[in-house]
């Protein structure tokens, strides 16, 4: 079966906020080349889409570098910073942490158990490269990550459609742009009032995945454009729901991280208990139910 059914979630480890999939490790000195084989052997599973590695900061609370299931370190990762943004709050006793990113400082603040990291400015690119005219583009946009938004293709019958067809269709359109490393491609299925309903092949691990929080903001912000006053959206994926917030200035994205295990790194080798996760009893959210609180709402 595929690695997740309409009853079911994927799994990760270290953090995991509304079934978004990322590992966490906080790190001491290891050299790129262990990180980048990690990160491939670790993203070559269901198990995860990144690494996200932890470091001591001169600027900030902490360091965030993000590596890749292509071994290569990423500009981004919206998901992730709430993920470290939790666990550096957890750790310094406060409800407000600064994270340094590739992308700059980001500031993230926690409010009844649910964290708000800041994604930035989100800024449309050119379509330089035409694409087929059955291809309905919304726009093609940087938010944090390189996004290529769509409308839903006629190819693509409904949002319950198997993985392996979602992943057939949007992979060939994720080298079409002369961007390093390709171009995320974001797929709109649905849209009402200020909820979005997407689903998202990511250009790191080259599939697709249960929720992207850069996604997330790029699909808002190419089918509302960017808003004259502050507001608040809500986006659906296969792995739950994110709120996406204008503050006027900048957008920002809010889950609500759990920890669902942990592990260490030893000669090279993560070490993980498998066995916790026999025991984890994943939230009621699912592709069916994720599309239902889009309609109802």
């Amino acid at each position: 079966p595929p690695p997740f059914s309409s009853t079911s979630r994927q799994t990760r480890f270290g953090f995991k906020s509304r079934g978004l999939g990322d590992v966490y490790k906080r790190q001491g000195e290891i050299s790129a080349e262990t990180l980048s084989k990690l990160a491939k052997t670790l993203c070559s599973t269901p198990l995860c889409d990144d690494l996200l590695v932890v470091q001591d900061s001169t600027m900030a609370d902490a360091r965030l570098r993000i590596v890749g299931a292509d071994g290569r370190e990423a500009e981004f990762c919206a998901n992730g910073l709430l993920y470290v943004s939790s666990k550096i709050g957890e750790e310094l006793g406060r409800d407000a942490v600064t994270i340094e990113t590739p992308a700059g400082v980001r500031r993230a603040t926690c409010e009844d158990g649910e964290w708000q990291a800041e994604v930035g400015v989100a800024t449309r690119l050119d379509l330089e490269t035409a694409l087929s005219g059955k291809v309905p583009v919304l726009g093609l946009l940087r938010a944090g990550e390189p996004h290529l938004v769509l409308d839903r293709p006629e190819a693509l019958p409904g949002f319950n459609l198997d993985r392996g067809q979602f992943e057939h269709y949007c992979s060939p359109l994720r080298d079409h742009f002369d961007i390093p490393g390709g171009v995320n491609v974001t797929v709109v299925f649905q849209q009402r009032e200020d909820n979005v309903l997407i689903r998202t092949f990511e250009r790191g691990v080259q599939r697709h995945t249960l929720s992207c929080g850069t996604g997330a903001v790029a699909a808002v912000v190419a089918i509302f454009g960017t808003p004259d006053r502050a507001r608040r959206f809500h986006v659906c994926s296969p792995g739950g729901r994110h709120s996406i917030y204008f503050d006027g200035e900048h957008w920002h994205l809010a889950a609500r991280p759990v920890r669902i295990g942990s592990g260490v790194l030893r000669d090279g080798q993560l070490c993980l208990p498998l066995e916790r996760l026999q025991h984890y009893r994943v939230e009621p959210g699912s592709l069916s139910s994720s599309k239902q609180q889009a309609e109802q709402q």
